[in-house]
């Protein structure tokens, strides 16, 4: 897990410097009169990129790893990680186009975070169990529907709360690797050695991206970084309560406030 953590850190560090030399013609595009200018200069709002691509080449190598190479590491990773990818990308997309045009509508924005909630109730069968409480948990059991509701909503709305904080030196991607690294202590404390992994990962990443996010400010994360963190960890969240029955629902909420 360290040297998947080690490649994922000097991936999206690399990317991430590539984006602030070569960048910073679309950088301009975000003018003074834009919401969340607490910035002098033009700074690229393209640290998603950066944060999407050191992300995947961890997991990546985590599945090579678990799948081609005797799985050292007992990740226990296998194909399936390629279906989070296939849920962080609509998100993702929307959010880059966003980050270079400045022209994708709120309403669209929230289409492609609200279809990445879909898919990942389609194709990974997230789903909010319980809730800790009998007479909430007979409500799921009797409307199997609410559940479905919630992780819709929860991967729709968690990435535009990561958007408000963006543009302030750091403040985003320390959020995002202190819950990222807590969500992975407890999946390691209850054996979930594979949804830790995908969260050391996007950590390291989010690592990457804060060489030169902080405290210099070089890179924000704009909406395409943003959407990642949210999808990642919204769906860690739930299915760190799904996959693990000694796991609080309330853990993640409370981590999250």
């Amino acid at each position: 897990m360290i040297w998947l953590s080690v490649v994922g850190f000097l991936v999206a560090a690399l990317a991430a410097g590539l984006i602030v030399r070569w960048g910073r013609e679309h950088a301009a595009v975000y003018s003074d009169s834009m919401p969340q200018r607490f910035h002098l200069g033009h700074v690229p709002r393209l640290g998603g990129a950066a944060l999407v691509m050191g992300t995947s080449v961890g997991w990546a190598l985590g599945v090579l790893q678990s799948v081609y190479w005797g799985d050292p590491g007992s990740l226990r990773l296998d194909f399936w990680v390629a279906g989070w990818l296939v849920v962080v990308l609509p998100a993702v997309i929307g959010g880059i186009a966003e980050d270079l045009t400045q022209r994708l509508s709120v309403r669209y924005r929230l289409t492609l975070t609200g279809a990445s909630g879909a898919l990942a109730v389609w194709l990974l069968g997230i789903n909010l169990p319980r809730l800790g409480w009998p007479w909430l948990d007979a409500v799921l059991v009797a409307a199997p529907w609410l559940g479905i509701a919630i992780v819709v909503l929860a991967v729709a709305g968690l990435p535009h709360a990561f958007n408000i904080i963006d543009g302030y030196n750091g403040l985003a991607g320390m959020v995002a690797l202190i819950v990222c690294l807590a969500l992975a202590h407890v999946a390691l404390q209850v054996g979930d050695r594979a949804l830790a992994a995908l969260l050391v990962s996007t950590a390291a990443a989010t690592g990457g991206f804060l060489v030169w996010n902080y405290p210099r400010g070089m890179l924000f994360a704009g909406d395409g970084g943003a959407y990642v963190w949210g999808v990642v960890i919204a769906m860690a969240s739930i299915s760190l309560v799904q996959r693990n029955a000694d796991v609080s629902p309330w853990f993640p909420m409370l981590l999250l406030i």
